[in-house]
């Protein structure tokens, strides 16, 4: 079995009924969770914000990694850390200063997370941030929506990064989110990602228990 770590997509969990999902979520062996925040302009939609997640804190002792899929980063970042954010991943996209963002993180006691969009190529700079970062974020659908066919692209995308890091010496995993389940894992996991999202079409697949899903994905990676 090879070294993988599955996180849950908190947005594709039932909201409605989030106390027993969370208990559901923590009695798995699920490693960590994955809390997605859209601010309607990164994408077309929103997603939560920092008052549910100070909900949600107290319910695990799991890490939780935030997702930032915004356009301004900067004011975002307290309110979440201090909402409980373990990790916070910061999209290289929009404009900003990527390592003052990234020591800013550090500062308020978070760990900052290099994160792309599925169309977004590797650019120039990638080896130079991936070093600063706890690991590498890799969408392989827009953000935001459930349900979404994977982007091929994404999957070029994610093997050129897994090939410079090896080049560069730098030993930083790559997560993989979007369309994550037992069909698309073998081709994702064979592009170089280790860490793996699941949401809608992998973890909760309402076929199979949280717990049963689990091991689906995992049985995909051998």
């Amino acid at each position: 079995m090879r070294d993988i770590q599955i996180n849950a997509s908190l947005s594709c969990m039932d909201l409605l009924h989030i106390q027993d999902q969370m208990e559901i979520l923590n009695k798995s062996s699920v490693d960590g969770y994955h809390y997605d925040v859209v601010d309607g302009e990164f994408n077309h939609c929103f997603i939560f914000g920092d008052l549910l997640l100070e909900k949600i804190r107290p319910l695990t002792k799991k890490p939780i990694t935030v997702h930032l899929a915004v356009n301004s980063v900067e004011k975002y970042l307290e309110p979440m850390v201090r909402a409980g954010a373990d990790y916070i991943a910061v999209h290289y996209e929009p404009p900003c200063d990527h390592k003052e963002i990234f020591r800013r993180i550090r500062q308020l006691g978070a760990k900052p997370v290099l994160a792309f969009r599925c169309d977004s190529d590797v650019p120039d700079d990638f080896e130079e941030l991936a070093a600063q970062s706890a690991w590498i974020l890799k969408l392989l659908v827009k953000p935001g929506f459930a349900g979404q066919v994977l982007y091929k692209d994404a999957l070029f995308h994610l093997k050129a990064m897994n090939i410079r890091l090896k080049r560069a010496g730098i030993q930083c995993k790559i997560e993989a989110d979007g369309n994550v389940n037992p069909l698309t894992i073998p081709s994702i996991v064979d592009a170089g990602a280790t860490i793996l999202t699941g949401g809608t079409s992998g973890l909760f697949d309402p076929h199979y228990s949280v717990e049963e899903n689990y091991k689906r994905m995992r049985g995909a990676c051998e």
